[in-house]
């Protein structure tokens, strides 16, 4: 936006409370000042869940990953946002045990906005791009044109 005297205005920035708590929550997680048994996770919706998970740093070590995944059921979840950053986070970290669901995941679901990150991440690595041309050869005829034109271009 532009005023009046041609200034460019900034736009309002909006702000969560909840968010801010949650990105809080996140930092003294990754810095060891609270347990992952002592999050306080119970009532959050999905919104805090996907903020607390882009939160955390892009890498995480397995361990951390395990402990996640152990207290909270992130590779179990039936929440598909959440499911999608799960899975994107354990492609980027190695984190094995969430595969046979991100297989599943990719199989089942053919959102081209849930997929083609899955699909982007798993395609920067040799392994990665393997699996996802194996994965893609199976579930591509369940998925929608246009998804799978994405995918086409994506994993040529």
């Amino acid at each position: 936006m532009v005023d009046a005297g041609g200034t460019a205005e900034r736009p309002p920035q909006p702000k969560s409370d909840a968010l801010v708590k949650v990105e809080s929550v996140a930092k003294d997680w990754v810095d060891g000042k609270v347990a992952t048994t002592a999050l306080p996770v119970k009532n959050w919706s999905t919104q805090e869940w996907l903020h607390f998970l882009r939160s955390l740093p892009v890498k995480l070590d397995t361990t951390r990953m395990a402990e996640l995944d152990r207290n909270f059921k992130l590779t179990q979840s039936g929440n598909s946002e959440i499911l999608a950053d799960w899975l994107l986070m354990s492609i980027r970290n190695g984190y094995k045990p969430a595969y046979p669901k991100l297989e599943h995941f990719l199989m089942e679901v053919g959102r081209r906005k849930y997929i083609k990150p899955l699909y982007q991440e798993l395609a920067k690595t040799p392994d990665g791009r393997a699996l996802a041309k194996t994965v893609y050869a199976k579930a591509r005829p369940g998925y929608h044109p246009i998804a799978a034109a994405t995918m086409d271009d994506l994993l040529k």
